[in-house]
């Protein structure tokens, strides 16, 4: 019994780095380009990682990666170019409207300082803040994904360590239920509405898709 018990637990802790990766993934693809994020999509890396980790914690999105996602992520301009066509899809509204990676452009609009103050206290909760420096507020879709990304990893070690994982997945579950899971089908829908560039729309539609198979995970390892 305690062979069992001690594969269920490596199998679960694996699934969580797994998890982690792909949240730190998303990220880094829809975060604002650097020198080192596109090297990793032009030369294919981070797809190939990306596909890994999906294989071991959501297999049943990883087919669906593979075909409908992956070969969309393979950058082949410059990062200059790459850094325009950021900027063209979620900042500038020239030459056409973009989109909003901002939770409170998409909901609580009328008060989005409630839902500032909602999610530094999520943050604070774990010993997290904001870098002043990156002038980014805690609803950026970034920081979201990073602060899944840090609970998930926080998951994997308690276990590693041999503590009781509970107050992480619980988090987890609130976090996703309250924020990405009610968000991200909006930032998608605007996404595809309003953005050509296939590699955004592309990871918007993965991260969409990943945070509502993530949530279901979670709450069966809680109910189990």
């Amino acid at each position: 019994m305690n062979s069992l018990v001690d594969k269920a637990v490596v199998a679960r802790i694996d699934r969580s780095l797994e998890r982690s990766r792909v949240y730190g993934l998303l990220a880094i693809g829809l975060g604002f380009p650097d020198l080192e994020s596109h090297a990793g999509f032009s030369d294919g890396r981070l797809i190939i990682e990306m596909q890994q980790a999906l294989e071991v914690c959501m297999p049943d999105l990883a087919d669906y990666f593979s075909e409908q996602i992956s070969p969309r992520l393979k950058l082949t301009c410059s990062f200059e170019d790459f850094e325009a066509l950021f900027l063209t899809a979620f900042e500038i509204n020239t030459p056409v409207p973009s989109a909003a990676l901002y939770e409170g452009v998409h909901v609580q609009q009328s008060n989005r300082p409630a839902l500032i103050l909602e999610l530094k206290g999520f943050y604070r909760n774990f010993g997290l803040i904001m870098d002043a420096r990156g002038n980014e507020l805690e609803d950026t879709l970034t920081a979201e994904l990073e602060f899944m990304h840090f609970l998930t990893a926080k998951q994997a070690q308690a276990e590693l360590e041999g503590l009781p994982p509970n107050a992480y997945q619980r988090a987890q579950r609130d976090f996703l239920e309250r924020h990405l899971v009610v968000w991200l089908p909006l930032v998608r829908a605007e996404v595809n509405a309003k953005v050509t560039t296939q590699f955004f729309v592309a990871l918007t539609d993965l991260a969409e898709k990943f945070a509502e198979a993530d949530l279901q995970e979670i709450l069966r390892e809680i109910d189990s």
